[in-house]
């Protein structure tokens, strides 16, 4: 049999030290490292299950709604008539009153979501090729069910680039991890 000399071993005080500050430092630390990974899946999340819900909500309601995007670069607003255009980088559910001016959606699961600076909706393509990338872009959702085909460029982080495509008769979106654009054969899905 082998004896070790020496071996005493930890006192429970040290013990109780090491396990305080590693215990600290698991409150300090843990939660801004998955508020990095949390924020980006969060985020997409969010945005594809309203984008999802607008669907129901028009066909079930029988009512036209706008997804209303607020791109990360606005625009200067000269009308203070609706304060639902003032915001930026994020996303509004609208509907249009009996005297055509645009409100919130009714529903609680649809409110105004604005987005952190680490998730920037940077652009707007609509299916004609046209590029916006400042201010609102308003996408209809028709209570027969479809919507209009649109592709939304999206940078994470300030280094990734997705890309989340609404299809003109699918209620879910799609995500794709890089920017992406319309070809031809894909304007009529």
């Amino acid at each position: 049999m082998i004896q070790l000399r020496g071996n005493q071993g930890f006192t429970l005080v040290e013990l109780l030290i090491v396990i305080v500050i590693i215990s600290i430092m698991s409150l300090v630390v843990v939660p801004r490292i998955s508020d990095i990974f949390d924020n980006k899946r969060s985020s997409f999340v969010i945005l594809t299950a309203m984008i999802a819900k607008t669907f129901d909500d028009s066909f079930i309601n029988e009512r036209q709604n706008f997804l209303l995007i607020h791109l990360y670069d606005s625009l200067e607003s000269t009308d203070l008539e609706d304060e639902v255009f003032s915001r930026d980088n994020g996303i509004s559910i609208v509907i249009r009153n009996e005297d055509g001016k645009f409100r919130d959606n009714p529903n609680k699961m649809l409110q105004y979501k604005k987005f952190s600076d680490s998730f920037r909706i940077e652009e707007v393509v609509l299916s004609t090729g046209e590029q916006i990338t400042a201010g609102n872009v308003l996408i209809p959702f028709y209570p027969s069910g479809y919507s209009d085909n649109v592709i939304l460029h999206i940078l994470v982080n300030d280094d990734e680039r997705w890309s989340v495509r609404i299809y003109k008769m699918r209620k879910e979106p799609e995500i794709f991890p890089e920017y992406i654009s319309f070809s031809g054969s894909e304007n009529g899905l």
